[in-house]
């Protein structure tokens, strides 16, 4: 037995069901395709599934995607009045921007295609760089946010709001409008009306555990509840004592109802999910609740779904969704739906009743790209042939400290970074084999095996950042003070170009931005004594997230909570500055 096999059985939780914990994704999707060849089929991308049957009628696309651990969404709901293709990501990490692309591909018909997904930071930008390409190629995309969670951000700030288990009531309802024959626009009008109409709220009772980590990331103490929990696990509102069925659904209620708000006289849609390990019969209990409570303030509630809809592994708890209805919500809720995590049966008739009309994007291939700056090509300094061995220490730093910082991430977030860094990293280990090339090369190779790996908002930051390092190493041949400076100004160049955080907000930008400044401020000095520069401010910018407050990301919703931790990015970046230091210094002494 290898130390590998060691490894995994130790950390291998005693009752769950697996094989590799690295492969558990592919493991289930593989399942799902021979449970379900009537409804899904799988693509060219292994990431990526569509309907079985495509409409042989030109209609607008629907799809959306995901992380993995919430089944059945988010390929469940792929099938005949739902969704037409799903993107799907690692244990809860969104999907790469490459297989958002592959899911829009697939679902386009024509008449364009409505990408409805989760407000999550790494859903947002690997959707943003998707519908970029998609745009180039000639697809039509549009996107609608789903923000329902109600206890995820106050009401004037609902824009920061989590999209939990309303995206289904979104999906039913844009999907329902897709078969009917509906424009793009439409489409998208429908989906923005559903989720705008729609407000959410969970309740944790255990917290859940990653395969791969082997451990929660979070405790629930018995007895108590996490009010608000999201489906990551991030904590919620409040921790309050564990009521009766009736006290939770009133909880509950008294949440979501004012938030609309909902009133005497309105009709809608219930959701009831559970979050992974509730009994479905105590779903069903606690249903009846929430039908009490409606009628007594005059609610009329025309149609319901109970059921383990939208989970969280093996979380215990629920998720509350209401949706208010109008007439056209209330007929596209009836629409007939056929996929694995929802079936309606109607009597409206398969596929459209008209064709949508076309819809292609405008080509932007017609913008003209902005003059590059006169390249800086130095003439003596560190030979490029002789950087051959950065990446891979690269490589070997970040797979080494896999665990260490998935602990870091598991106290504020969902203890994925380091399980998601290490894969992408160690893919492109293997693709560099035992001939890695130089440092241009390896920087590329790495950015693509991020971008193209691991999803989440750390694949196309630090695809944009290893891109970005790359560039200016295009056509030289040594790397001097001053090239290695223009290289730190690409990472960070390319980490802006995706979002908008800066220091102060706890995110690796705390010790990149910092780094480079001294970095540049030493540069007079030559290469060594900057790197040394770079390397302390990195570790002072990593450890000054310690004391700050998260403003940005899933644990920016911690508040105060999220003070007194270290934050994973901004670890992990200060560990890739401080190994690329080393391995240059080394060679730059040799």
């Amino acid at each position: 037995m290898n130390t590998i096999d060691i490894h995994l059985r130790a950390a291998r939780p005693l009752d769950r069901i697996f094989n590799d914990p690295d492969q558990i994704v592919e493991d289930g999707i593989r399942g799902y395709l021979l449970a379900h060849p009537d409804i899904l089929a799988g693509t060219d991308n292994p990431r990526v599934l569509r309907r079985a049957r495509k409409s042989a009628t030109r209609k607008v696309g629907v799809i959306t995607g995901g992380g993995s651990g919430h089944e059945p969404a988010f390929l469940g709901y792929v099938g005949r009045g739902m969704l037409d293709a799903v993107a799907i990501g690692e244990i809860f990490s969104s999907p790469t921007a490459a297989s958002f692309l592959d899911a829009m591909r697939e679902a386009d018909n024509g008449a364009g295609v409505a990408c409805l997904f989760g407000n999550y930071a790494g859903d947002t930008m690997n959707v943003r760089l998707a519908v970029d390409d998609a745009t180039r190629e000639g697809i039509a995309v549009g996107t609608v946010v789903a923000n329902d969670d109600v206890a995820s951000a106050p009401k004037d700030d609902a824009a920061r709001r989590r999209g939990v288990a309303g995206e289904i009531l979104m999906w039913k309802a844009a999907g329902a409008r897709a078969e009917e024959g509906a424009s793009l626009e439409d489409v998208l009008a429908t989906a923005r009306k559903a989720i705008g109409n729609t407000r959410s709220i969970g309740v944790g009772l255990s917290p859940c555990t990653i395969v791969a980590n082997g451990h929660p990331n979070f405790m629930i103490e018995a007895g108590t509840m996490e009010v608000g929990i999201g489906h990551h696990g991030e904590p919620g509102v409040e921790i309050s004592r564990l009521g009766s069925s009736r006290e939770i659904a009133r909880m509950m209620c008294d949440h979501i109802l004012p938030d609309l708000p909902f009133t005497a006289g309105d009709e809608v849609t219930v959701l009831v999910s559970g979050l992974g390990a509730t009994p479905v019969i105590e779903l069903y209990v606690l249903f009846a609740d929430i039908a009490d409570i409606m009628r007594e303030r005059g609610i009329t509630i025309r149609h319901n779904f109970v059921g383990n809809l939208f989970t969280s592994l093996d979380m215990k708890g629920v998720t509350l969704t209401v949706m208010k209805l109008d007439a056209e919500l209330d007929r596209l809720m009836s629409h007939p739906a056929h996929a694995i995590g929802l079936t309606r049966v109607g009597d409206t008739p398969e596929g459209p009743v008209t064709a949508a009309p076309t819809a292609t994007a405008h080509d932007l291939a017609a913008h003209a790209a902005a003059a590059e700056k006169e390249r800086y090509v130095p003439t003596s300094g560190i030979a490029l042939e002789n950087t051959r061995a950065v990446v891979p220490a690269l490589v070997g730093a970040i797979v080494g400290a896999r665990d260490w910082l998935s602990e870091i991430d598991g106290k504020i977030g969902d203890g994925d970074h380091g399980i998601n860094m290490a894969k992408g990293f160690a893919r492109c280990g293997q693709a560099l084999g035992d001939a890695p090339p130089t440092m241009e090369g390896g920087l590329r190779a790495l950015s693509d095996a991020l971008m193209a790996g691991i999803g989440g908002s750390m694949g196309p930051l630090y695809g944009r950042f290893f891109e970005g390092l790359a560039k200016p190493l295009a056509g030289v041949t040594c790397i001097d003070a001053h090239l290695f400076g223009l290289m730190l100004d690409g990472a960070e160049a390319g980490i802006r170009s995706l979002g908008n955080a800066d220091v102060g907000d706890k995110t690796l930008m705390d010790t990149l931005v910092p780094a480079v400044k001294a970095y540049h401020a030493a540069e007079g000095q030559g290469l060594k004594p900057a790197l040394a520069a770079m390397s302390v401010a990195a570790e002072q910018g990593r450890d000054s997230t310690r004391d700050l407050v998260a403003r940005i990301g899933r644990a920016s919703r911690l508040g105060e909570r999220s003070r007194g931790v270290l934050d994973a990015g901004a670890t992990s970046c200060c560990l890739i500055l401080q190994t690329m230091a080393a391995s240059l210094s080394g060679i730059a002494g040799a």
